[in-house]
């Protein structure tokens, strides 16, 4: 049973503290299945997403911005607790039926800011714990909406549900009100503005974590003949060729899918939606605003392509090849944060203790023991400490896309990946070559022993023993 609340504030040092209106606000857009790029500021050419672009322009675009892991639930946990998997035990997407969940013994990032006296918000994919007690409500979260007990909706079009004999996972509640023809994307953000209004006087942190862009790949019709046109007119009648990738899979070539474009833009339209409402409440100045994504793009199967392309960068959802791991990620305070790129490292652990710090509480070191705060980096430039530091993901699962087990680190611009279907080593130099395309293990056998030797330390050391 999870300690109670104020027990383990006691425990952890910590006191819950009455709402100052002069804290910032903390929303977080986490956006699901989105690639490194899939923004027009990220230099797509086919999607168009201006507002979230401005929001790009307004902050930090961080370059060098990864997922914890190449699958949603993974990460999602790391951004919960600042640990790495699989020290919670969730390194695969969660199906259902299934046990596993976010442990309730962890003091996530929302109950660090409902103990802060923020009031805490959540709307959309959770995919960390199906039953009632494993949903947000139940790890910190005052209010929630539109969560269902599954990784994706069945339908993005009302009435957004399935039945099937496994249970009834696939249901968005809370939208019960709809009427045919209504759209998840367009429904969840009516949420989302209901409560900005509604705790406009007080500090808050919402989470909005959109099912979009995951499958199933639906859009408004509308959008979808735009996107079939832009086809037509930027491509002719000429298909695109499928990259031919490790064992046997297909990478797609060009952004050139319709319906996947439409759903973006719908997104986009949607976060214009949240930002426009933070202008007329005059909350915009003293928001901090993140806008990341879970994993890399959907490029990637075993016979075909996916949905989007990730080029420059290889592979996408699934592999710890840069696309399936690298993600864009923005920061926007506009009252602290000037705008910038950064090219300083960033992995889904450090959004914990940076939004502690930036929020003036204090960090956690023995919660988030995986990530670090970039709070200096944001506000006054680079670190070369997280320069030069390590980052390391373990993936020890095969996956849809076509996926072996695989563990990967970067190490400044060195990248080494070990695949253990054939034991295999891969090393890149990300600075000289981000697609990943030139391995360069046998010309530096030293770098890879190094790499591999660091690699397998971390997981030996973040891994839990079977028995627990």
């Amino acid at each position: 049973m999870k300690i109670a609340r104020s027990l383990l504030f006691v425990i952890l040092g910590l006191s819950p503290l009455a709402a100052k209106q002069d804290r910032p606000n903390v929303l977080v857009f986490l956006i699901d299945d989105l690639g490194w790029a899939d923004l027009g500021s990220q230099g797509s050419q086919f999607y168009e997403t201006p507002h979230i672009d401005k929001l790009a322009a307004s902050g930090v675009r961080l370059l060098n911005s990864y997922s914890a892991n190449p699958v949603c639930s993974p990460t999602r946990a790391a951004l919960m607790t600042g640990k790495a998997p699989q020290r919670v035990g969730i390194t695969q997407w969660i199906p259902q039926p299934s046990k596993v969940h976010l442990p309730e013994g962890e003091l996530t990032v929302a109950e660090t800011f409902q103990a802060a006296g923020y009031r805490t918000g959540y709307i959309g994919k959770w995919h960390l714990g199906e039953k009632a007690n494993q949903l947000p409500t139940s790890h910190g979260f005052d209010w929630m909406k539109a969560v269902n007990r599954a990784g994706q909706p069945a339908s993005y079009f009302y009435p957004y549900q399935r039945k099937s004999k496994r249970g009834n996972y696939w249901d968005v509640p809370d939208l019960d009100a709809g009427q045919q023809g209504d759209y998840l994307t367009d429904a969840m953000t009516d949420h989302a503005l209901e409560f900005l209004k509604d705790n406009r006087e007080k500090p808050f942190f919402l989470y909005f974590a959109h099912y979009a862009v995951h499958t199933p790949i639906q859009a408004p019709a509308d959008l979808i003949k735009k996107y079939e046109a832009k086809v037509s007119k930027m491509y002719g009648e000429s298909k695109a060729a499928g990259i031919p990738e490790r064992d046997g899979t297909i990478s797609r070539s060009r952004q050139d899918h319709a319906a996947y474009a439409a759903m973006l833009e719908n997104l986009d339209a949607n976060v214009g939606r949240v930002l426009e409402r933070l202008e007329d409440l005059q909350l915009t100045e003293n928001t901090i605003i993140v806008f990341t994504s879970d994993n890399g793009g959907h490029c990637h199967l075993p016979k075909a392509p996916g949905v989007t392309s990730n080029l420059p960068l290889r592979s996408g959802k699934g592999w710890t090849y840069e696309g399936g791991i690298r993600i864009p990620t923005l920061i926007s305070w506009k009252e602290k944060i000037r705008p910038q790129v950064s090219t300083t490292p960033m992995i889904s652990m450090d959004l914990y203790p940076t939004l502690l710090e930036l929020t003036g509480q204090e960090l956690l070191p023995h919660q988030h023991l995986d990530g670090r705060s970039l709070a200096s980096a944001l506000l006054t430039g680079a670190s070369e400490t997280l320069e030069q530091r390590s980052l390391c993901w373990t993936y020890p699962h095969q996956h849809g896309s076509g996926h072996r087990p695989s563990h990967a680190i970067r190490k400044g611009e060195w990248k080494m990946i070990h695949f253990e279907s054939d034991q295999s080593r891969e090393l890149y130099d990300l600075k000289k070559d981000p697609g990943e395309r030139h391995n360069l293990a046998r010309q530096e056998p030293q770098k890879v022993k190094e790499l591999w030797q660091e690699l397998q330390d971390w997981i030996e050391k973040t891994t839990p023993p079977a028995s627990e």
